[in-house]
């Protein structure tokens, strides 16, 4: 009886993980390699972003296979410090916070637009829906620039904001 109702469990939550639907948010792509990182709201059957799991991260391995299909999650040092992320329900409950481990300056709202996820950030003072940022490096260290782009909420131009990471 207790393997029957086990087994019943983790069922119905594959079920549920699978009704899931990713829609993308925006991607990372750096000077170092072909491969980005994709950032995507996990959107239940329900037409909501999921309460529990927001926010999911991964890789598309290009510089590994041209054809996109091999991916990877994040590892443990990409999760805790440079390409983690916390997503929080903002208390209006009309959106998510998410914010970048190394940008956690640079909120970003999480949201469904007419069945369209959003990820909204300020670049270059105005709110734009954020699609990507371009990491520029020479080597593994910090980054030498950012550039953010996105599409400005209201005018529909694009948008974007180069600025240079302090070196500690």
């Amino acid at each position: 009886m207790r393997t029957t109702a086990i087994l019943a469990a983790l069922m119905a939550a594959a079920s549920a993980a699978a009704a899931q639907t990713g829609q993308p948010l925006f991607h990372i792509e750096r000077t170092m390699n072909a491969n980005k990182l994709y950032y995507e709201a996990n959107v239940g059957t329900d037409g909501k972003i999921d309460p529990k799991d927001p926010v999911r991260a991964y890789w598309i391995m290009w510089a590994k296979d041209p054809s996109g299909k091999t991916t990877e999650g994040l590892n443990l040092i990409e999760r805790t410090k440079v390409y983690g992320f916390n997503v929080l329900p903002d208390k209006s409950g009309k959106h998510h916070n998410m914010a970048l481990k190394p940008f956690k300056e640079r909120l970003i709202k999480v949201y469904l637009a007419e069945g369209k996820a959003r990820a909204e950030m300020i670049i270059d003072g105005r709110p734009s829906y954020f699609s990507r940022m371009h990491i520029f490096s020479k080597g593994n260290s910090k980054p030498d620039s950012i550039k953010l782009h996105g599409t400005d909420v209201e005018l529909g131009t694009k948008t974007y904001e180069l600025f240079i990471p302090k070196k500690d």
